[in-house]
């Protein structure tokens, strides 16, 4: 080739910058404009992250291996495992640790069955199904501090209305100590958990069942199915992934249960309805063991982890449709 001659550069062939231009270039400025533009939107987003949920996770990772009883920093002694090794003999424990995973169980039974149950009725586009969908959500938008204050005073045996509005219907023998029997406390706050989420998870189900094609329950019903047989042969395989993922939304949920707890009944009566982040708190805050509580919301930390990558693992990849 002489030195006359010009060397073509097709398109497929350009390089990156030869695309963008130089800085100077129009190119070049709107890319730089774009950047500047991501890092205006999600810079105050990444550092409130960062600020308020990485740095303190990370510091509860790291005090959890000291013996610290949080007054000040000069107080901190690396311990090691000691913590650890203490949680592993611990009682309380292993008794709020059992109660989470019945209140797990039980979330997930009743939070996924209502809401299923539910979504399903109101997709049926019935009258007045909208203004029931705004009743069941209602729920969901009230502080859960309220929401055990409130009924923690209708529960109370001197001051409450439940048990003057069952001894009103002639059923007295009913009545009782709501939150102080410790037979009755655990399953009062699972019901009350239930009440105050199952909305969310309706709403997560129906939407879901309006991506669901039309024409694949028309064809159904043109075979002869019912509408039992179109749900349980086509919907309720079609809604498998996003059940899936309401039951783990539901389990984390149920493990990191704490303000109902707490506000309510503070874990007693004699621990019968003690969580693992009321006991993580308890020891933090009141017996001022900031390390050991620190362990304590670690390995409440690892069991969401698990659950998470659980999920992640097994469902990332599949789709309904």
């Amino acid at each position: 080739m002489s030195a006359n001659q010009v060397t073509t550069v097709l398109p497929e062939q350009q390089t990156p910058s030869s695309r963008t231009g130089p800085p100077n270039h129009p190119a070049g400025r709107k890319e730089g404009r774009r950047r500047l533009e991501l890092v205006a939107f999600l810079g105050p987003a990444l550092g409130f992250y960062l600020a308020f949920m990485m740095v303190p996770l990370l510091g509860t990772f790291l005090i959890s291996f000291t013996d610290w009883p949080g007054f000040s920093l000069e107080q901190i002694d690396w311990v090691g495992l000691d913590n650890f090794r203490e949680l592993a003999g611990d009682d309380v424990f292993w008794l709020a640790f059992r109660h989470n995973l019945l209140l797990l169980v039980g979330a997930i039974v009743l939070n996924t069955g209502l809401a299923l149950v539910l979504a399903l009725a109101l997709d049926q586009h019935l009258r007045g199904s909208s203004f029931f969908r705004g009743v069941f959500l209602m729920p969901t938008v009230i502080s859960l501090v309220v929401v055990a204050l409130v009924f923690g005073l209708g529960l109370s045996p001197s001051l409450g209305f439940i048990n003057p509005a069952f001894e009103a219907l002639g059923l007295g023998r009913f009545a009782g100590e709501w939150l102080g029997d410790p037979d009755r406390v655990l399953p009062m706050i699972l019901l009350l958990d239930t009440w105050s989420t199952f909305g969310l998870y309706m709403f997560l189900l129906i939407a879901r069942l309006i991506a669901i094609p039309k024409e694949l329950k028309e064809a159904a019903a043109i075979d002869g199915a019912n509408e039992l047989r179109t749900i349980w042969h086509i919907v309720l395989p079609l809604l498998r992934s996003t059940i899936t993922m309401v039951m783990l939304l539901v389990a984390i949920n149920s493990l990191k249960m704490f303000e109902l707890v707490y506000v309510m009944t503070s874990g007693g009566p004699n621990h019968a309805s003690e969580v693992i982040a009321t006991w993580g708190y308890f020891q933090g805050f009141t017996a001022t063991r900031v390390g050991y509580g620190s362990a304590t919301l670690v390995v409440l930390l690892v069991l969401t982890f698990i659950l998470a990558t659980i999920y992640v693992r097994r469902f990332r990849m599949q789709d309904d449709l």
